[in-house]
């Protein structure tokens, strides 16, 4: 039935853009098996219906490629906080009693999906009307409702689904998930282990620890790329200038002793006046004659010049 295979394929891996982890509520349908349906208790019976198969599908809701690894199917297949099965998902106007026309019956890990048995009770219009459309091949796929925990995968660069919390299932014409179809006999195994990326639980993060990474990283090459400038100190002579400031602080020295002594001197009382004798001339007691006399020995005279 190639009018009944969904509008969004499975995504190859692709790089995810980051953001906080949130849980969403995702929307992602499932197969009926033709040969599994079952009347009883004026309802239908359906069972070994995958519910949602191993992976990377893009849900109606949210809109983005998401990875459902095979062990996070496996480890939370059975837990559903709700197994009702509406007539359509919750979104426009609010749902109504009369919607819910069926149940979700012991969910289970099997062939890699979360497969269950579904039970269309009959008890309403819309659970009849449901029931002659499964019938007649009119609707072909269930689409999950659930919210959980998303990681980034650094090594697939994409969201994984690390915890899942099913919370009911809706009846849809088409679905993002291949697998998840009504009376079409599709072998689960060889499609989802072929199509699932390999795990890498060891280089697997969260988000906000991949930003704070890519933050550190683009800081140190920005750091990287900036040239850092050394600027050394020239070497400078002063020993000159360094003398001259010694011998300007041994002059300032004296100056201020001189004041100081100056200041002391100009403090002190003004003393009497020294009265100081002129100097005596001093006479000398013998004088030069004033006429020279020549004596003559051998005469034994004296002339008077």
């Amino acid at each position: 039935m190639t009018e009944d295979m969904p509008s969004a394929p499975i995504e190859a891996p692709v790089t995810q853009e980051l953001g906080a982890t949130v849980q969403h509520t995702r929307l992602l349908a499932a197969v009926f098996k033709k040969s599994a349906m079952e009347v009883r208790d004026g309802g239908l019976l359906v069972k070994d219906v995958p519910m949602l198969a191993a992976g990377t599908w893009t849900d109606s809701a949210v809109q983005t490629p998401l990875n459902y690894p095979d062990k996070t199917l496996r480890e939370y297949a059975a837990n559903w906080s709700d197994v009702s099965g509406w007539a359509r998902h919750s979104g426009g106007v609010p749902r109504d009693a009369t919607d819910k026309v069926a149940e979700l019956q012991n969910p289970r890990y099997q062939d890699g999906a979360v497969v269950g048995d579904i039970f269309l009770h009959g008890a309403t219009q819309k659970s009849r009307d449901m029931i002659e459309l499964i019938k007649r091949k009119l609707i072909a796929f269930v689409s999950v409702e659930h919210t959980g925990d998303e990681r980034y995968n650094a090594s697939t660069r994409q969201l994984e689904a690390t915890s899942i919390n099913f919370s009911g299932f809706a009846f849809v014409n088409k679905g993002a998930c291949k697998l998840c179809r009504i009376n079409e006999a599709a072998p689960l195994v060889s499609a989802t282990i072929e199509e699932a990326p390999l795990e890498v639980q060891d280089e697997t993060m969260d988000t906000k620890e991949l930003e704070s990474k890519m933050d550190a990283m683009a800081k140190e090459l920005a750091e990287l790329r900036t040239p850092k400038v050394e600027v050394i100190a020239p070497v400078i002579d002063n020993s000159r200038e360094l003398a001259d400031l010694e011998e300007v602080k041994a002059v300032k020295q004296e100056l201020e002793t001189l004041r100081t002594q100056m200041k002391e001197l100009m403090s002190q009382p003004a003393a009497a006046p020294v009265a100081v004798a002129a100097p005596v001339e001093q006479k000398s007691e013998y004088s030069a004659p004033s006429a020279r006399f020549t004596i003559d020995r051998k005469n034994r005279s004296i002339s008077q010049e």
